[in-house]
């Protein structure tokens, strides 16, 4: 293997995945290398059918991929927020309008209507607040907002410098989604959990849970701008868990109807 390609490699595994000029035949953008943290190797090859360069290299885990892209870090035991600080600094959910058609909007209104979620209304932020229960609980450790404002930043803000993963449902089937809304979506369905990771990043703690509720299937299920990132999570939690796979939507999962949403998680799951 010549030096040009092992640097590639080296480079693969700290920051996921190289795509670039091919070192051997020259062909341009053909390159490809991608870290699998969970196998510890980098997987490579050149697009181009003239080119015979393609495999892989053992590398090991690399120490940053504990830190950035894939996980974080946050206490086992997530500070809980007392009750008198959340009816302090949020106002019920119903006092906007704006935040009910949100609800409306996300599909989630039924499930607050329901109380099988938690919603408040943040006035000085004016953000919807999804309350964050832990994960084996019912203790509130974590608030999520969403701007209702057009061009509000950032988008999705989190409350508690801790992760914010978020679960519902019951079922033995989870799905793994970046938002809370699309975990509630997907909670409806028999047999699905939702779970939100606020964002593309397992945590710690999630990931921990995830192999200790013994689900029959795991299904990731990230926005489509996120594959990598879905294939890198699909490949660390198939190292302790029998059955995972990816989905790739086309469609947000808020956007489908029923239908639609039964079809995409039964069937392609």
């Amino acid at each position: 293997m010549n030096t040009a390609i092992n640097e590639l490699l080296d480079e693969a595994a700290e920051v996921g995945r190289v795509r670039t000029d091919c070192p051997d035949c020259r062909s341009n953008n053909t390159f490809s290398a991608m870290y699998l943290p969970a196998s510890m190797v980098v997987i490579y090859n050149c697009f181009d059918a003239s080119c015979e360069i393609k495999g892989s290299k053992r590398i090991g885990l690399q120490k940053h991929q504990l830190k950035t892209g894939l996980f974080t870090t946050s206490p086992d035991t997530p500070a809980v927020i007392r009750q008198e600080v959340l009816n302090e600094k949020f106002d019920a959910v119903v006092w906007s309008d704006e935040a009910i058609d949100y609800l409306r909007k996300v599909q989630c209104f039924d499930l607050y209507s329901q109380g099988h979620i938690d919603v408040r209304y943040d006035a000085k932020q004016e953000r919807v607040v999804f309350l964050v229960k832990e994960l084996n609980g019912n203790r509130t450790v974590n608030a999520v907002g969403r701007t209702m404002k057009p061009d509000g930043k950032p988008k999705w803000y989190k409350y508690a410098k801790t992760s914010a993963d978020f679960v519902l449902g019951l079922g033995k089937t989870a799905v793994i989604v970046e938002d809370i809304p699309s975990a509630c979506v997907v909670s409806k369905l028999a047999g699905i959990v939702g779970i939100s990771m606020c964002g593309t990043v397992l945590s710690e703690t999630l990931y921990r849970y995830l192999i200790q509720k013994s689900y029959n299937k795991i299904l990731i299920c990230l926005d489509k701008d996120a594959a990598l990132k879905s294939m890198q999570i699909c490949d660390i939690l198939k190292t302790k868990v029998n059955d995972v796979g990816v989905l790739f939507p086309e469609v947000d999962l808020k956007n489908m109807d029923a239908e639609q949403l039964e079809d995409f998680i039964y069937q392609h799951g």
